[in-house]
């Protein structure tokens, strides 16, 4: 497998249902998990996505991620991550040590932190794009276009994270300065210079992340409009009070109208105790199937779910033609809410990709498809491979 990422070993250590677990899969292209729900599926892919800058993709504390009856909240991830280039081990372990930073006497923030080895070095989750790029699909995404806005955001910003490295640490340093914002404001005694400073920042971070995501869009539609899979040909459209008028007006423009939104905020907190604040953390994007003229949000959950592979395969497509690199891809639960046909469909386009790809599903018959190709079956039970 050329231009692409593999994993050719896998082993968990203490990790939700297992108490240790060793996959090895050689140079096989796809990997497919079966057994009946509770059986431990999920948890073998939410692991590798734990080796992504966004990962895991249930969003659970690190904490909760130890073995669910051990006694203490340890664990590790190993793999071999093999390219065309090199193969290197990138391992992942997690020891309860949060970090704390103190905005005042009476709250502390406790960020928990991945340790990441590559090799022999230690590196940073913001350098785990040198090593492998993931994306994937979860049931959950099966509602996306229905779901609350928040989720669709979460499932925009990972693509832009995995395409822009520097991205998701923008949108961390944006997050705390929203934070920081707040607990000034909820101060007996408001610094007027230090509030002007951390809005000042706010404003410049959220403009630069908002064209990066207008950039991404562009990106993303071209692509979208070339693909020729079977699947619903289809647009984004990212859409926010920053985005919307940073497509008409000059980013200084838009500075401008931000910070002054931001003072006219700084009024609210006189009267009500949180008022919403105005920015690219309230943004959402939407999906339009071009080929039936109607938005995502009002298809059946079978057709999201198309709607979803279709940005999936396009993203895979756009991260080659940039990076000259497929993403490795995880889809668990990929036949649910797709008919023979569309499962089928989806197969084929998966082997096209010249990736390794991780599906998870109930029966074996679901994906014989796959039988005579380059793959390795895999039934688990109680969280033990058969």
């Amino acid at each position: 497998m050329n231009n692409s990422y593999s994993i050719t070993r896998l082993i968990l250590n203490n990790y939700r249902s297992y108490e240790k677990l060793r996959i090895d899969t050689s140079d096989v292209k796809t990997v497919i998990i079966t057994g009946q729900n509770g059986a431990g599926k999920t948890n073998i892919l939410e692991a590798i996505s734990m080796l992504s800058q966004s990962g895991p993709f249930r969003k659970a504390k690190l904490s909760q991620l130890g073995k669910i009856d051990g006694s203490s909240p340890v664990f590790t991830i190993s793999s071999q991550i093999k390219t065309d280039e090199d193969t290197v081990s990138l391992g992942l372990s997690y020891n309860y040590a949060g970090k704390q930073t103190t905005f005042d006497d009476d709250d502390t923030d406790i960020t928990e932190k991945r340790q990441i080895v590559a090799g022999e070095n230690n590196i940073s989750v913001g350098n785990l794009q040198e090593y492998i790029r993931l994306i994937w699909i979860t049931p959950f995404m099966d509602r996306l276009f229905s779901e609350a806005t928040a989720e669709r955001r979460k499932f925009l910003d990972n693509l832009i994270s995995n395409f822009y490295p520097f991205y998701g640490v923008a949108l961390n340093q944006y997050s705390n300065l929203l934070k920081q914002r707040a607990k000034v404001l909820k101060g007996h005694r408001i610094d007027e210079k230090w509030l002007d400073a951390i809005e000042q920042e706010i404003v410049e971070k959220g403009v630069s992340i908002a064209a990066l995501r207008i950039e991404f869009e562009e990106k993303l539609n071209n692509i979208l409009a070339s693909s020729n899979n079977t699947f619903p040909k289809i647009q984004i459209k990212i859409t926010g009070s920053i985005e919307d008028k940073l497509k008409t007006e000059k980013s200084v423009a838009v500075e401008e109208y931000f910070k002054q939104s931001l003072l006219l905020n700084r009024e609210l907190f006189k009267y009500t105790f949180s008022p919403a604040v105005e920015g690219i953390h309230r943004s959402d994007f939407s999906a339009i199937n071009i080929d039936k003229n109607i938005s995502a949000d009002q298809t059946s959950t079978g057709e999201q779910k198309c709607t979803v592979i279709s940005i999936i395969l396009a993203y895979a497509n756009m991260l080659y033609l940039y990076f000259n690199k497929y993403p490795l891809i995880l889809i668990d639960e990929a036949p649910a809410h797709l008919d023979d046909i569309k499962t089928r469909e989806l197969f084929t386009e998966l082997e096209k990709l010249p990736t390794q790809v991780w599906l998870t599903g109930i029966l074996h018959d679901d994906f014989s498809f796959f039988n005579d190709k380059s793959s390795l079956f895999l039934e688990i039970e109680n969280s033990t491979i058969k």
